[in-house]
């Protein structure tokens, strides 16, 4: 007769088919986004947007990403709301990918990632700093690259297509002034200049 799995054996293998069918979706999303980029067709749909609100809902959103790793976050903003035109799922994509990162390669208990907005006017700076091990010089040069990634070997265990970060540098060229990357002492800090009013 057919083979019966215990349970939890049933469990195991249902885990492990739902994060492969969530993995895949990540891809497809990225691809869908890196193809429609690619033909110069990131579509704009610019609507007033709390970027202070914005970033603490999807800070709440990835708790139990934090939490199962020990991990925890920081939001500190110069201002307790600010009202910004752009397109709220594009920025929505663009933190997420970022912290989502910044969790999946930060390697220490007691992890912390800073999340820090300062209004100055005509444009909003936006930093995401962690304080994990880093990048590589000879890598941090590429990062915003298509298809480029740290560490091969260890980036596919951990899922990555290599897409996402360029996918965030297309999205801060079409929302901003000025966007980078650099290495800390302890960790990696992107930061942004958003123009507050963007032309759609």
């Amino acid at each position: 007769g057919p083979v019966v799995l215990p349970p939890e054996m049933q469990k195991k293998y249902i885990d492990i088919a739902y994060s492969k069918a969530k993995r895949l979706e990540k891809l497809i999303e990225d691809l869908f986004g890196f193809t429609k980029m690619n033909y110069g067709k990131l579509a704009m749909h610019v609507s007033k947007v709390d970027i202070v609100k914005l970033l603490g809902q999807l800070l709440e959103e990835s708790y139990p990403n934090f939490a199962n790793k020990g991990l925890s976050y920081e939001l500190q903003s110069n201002v307790p709301a600010k009202m910004i035109t752009a397109d709220g799922n594009l920025l929505a994509r663009l933190f997420d990918n970022l912290i989502g990162n910044a969790i999946k390669y930060m390697d220490k208990p007691k992890g912390i990632i800073q999340i820090r907005i300062k209004d100055v006017g005509d444009f909003i700076q936006v930093e995401i700093e962690d304080n994990g091990k880093g990048i590589a010089a000879k890598d941090i040069v590429y990062i915003f690259d298509r298809f480029y990634r740290t560490d091969v070997s260890r980036n596919s265990s951990k899922g990555g297509s290599g897409i996402g970060l360029s996918i965030v540098a297309a999205t801060m060229k079409a929302h901003g002034k000025d966007f980078g990357v650099a290495n800390k002492e302890h960790g990696v800090d992107f930061y942004f200049d958003l123009d507050a009013k963007i032309k759609s």
